[in-house]
């Protein structure tokens, strides 16, 4: 896709360390829709794209895959290729944002992972969730008395279901794409994760980069509202 010449790599831009927990049987949409979509804002992505005087405000993107079970024992998804872990969480640098896709309903994270992701949260600037990811991040406690989303069908069976008791702690939005919450942003159903990567690169990114970067992923995102799924929890009591 590199239509110019490639100029030389800018050793002064931006350098982002992006983490990415890869849960047992995770969404394969909710985390390569949102990392392949982001990439595109990189400088490397972008050099040969994009003029010369934009690529230079692009950063540069580090992604740091790491399994919830601590080891580089390849991880399946819903469907695609097992993914090969490329950290611990012993060996994993200081982050500046981890993202946490969606898995079962009631996916329980392993001690160690909780223990991971509550050690790091202080030093992220933003954690990110897609689809249930929030279910999943809620039972930390880092969700406790803020606003989230996540994916409605999942969150009224638990409702249904009588187990929706243990997510009381967070007020659930009804009828957004994706909510931000201080420096916690999450998403609603699979699709909402592009939505809310395009909303994290618009307030992240340099406004021209994110314009080149849309423009060659061809996609116009939707904004957080009207959500045209809110419907389905219509009459759902969450409190």
């Amino acid at each position: 896709m590199h239509l110019l010449p490639s100029h030389p790599v800018n050793t002064t831009i931006r350098a982002i360390q992006f983490g990415v927990l890869l849960l047992k049987s995770y969404q394969f949409q909710d985390l390569v829709g949102p990392i392949d979509y982001l990439n595109t804002h990189t400088h490397s992505f972008l050099d040969g794209i994009a003029p010369p005087a934009i690529v230079a405000k692009a950063p540069n993107i580090t992604w740091h895959y790491i399994s919830e079970f601590n080891d580089f024992s390849p991880i399946t998804a819903s469907s695609g290729p097992p993914q090969i872990p490329t950290t611990t969480f012993n060996q994993t640098p200081t982050l500046d944002y981890l993202l946490i896709p969606g898995a079962d309903i009631y996916h329980t994270f392993p001690v160690e992972a909780t223990k991971f992701i509550q050690a790091r949260f202080p030093e992220l600037k933003g954690l990110l969730t897609v689809c249930v990811g929030s279910l999943h991040l809620s039972r930390t406690g880092l969700l406790d008395g803020k606003r989230a989303a996540t994916n409605k069908v999942a969150l009224r069976l638990t409702v249904e279901q009588g187990q929706f008791q243990q997510f009381r702690n967070v007020t659930w939005v009804k009828d957004a794409r994706f909510v931000r919450d201080g420096k916690i942003w999450s998403s609603s159903g699979v699709t909402a994760g592009l939505d809310l990567a395009a909303e994290f690169a618009r307030v992240n990114f340099d406004p021209e980069v994110h314009q080149a970067a849309s423009e060659a992923f061809e996609y116009k995102a939707n904004p957080a509202r009207p959500d045209p799924f809110k419907y389905l929890l219509d009459g759902v009591d969450l409190k």
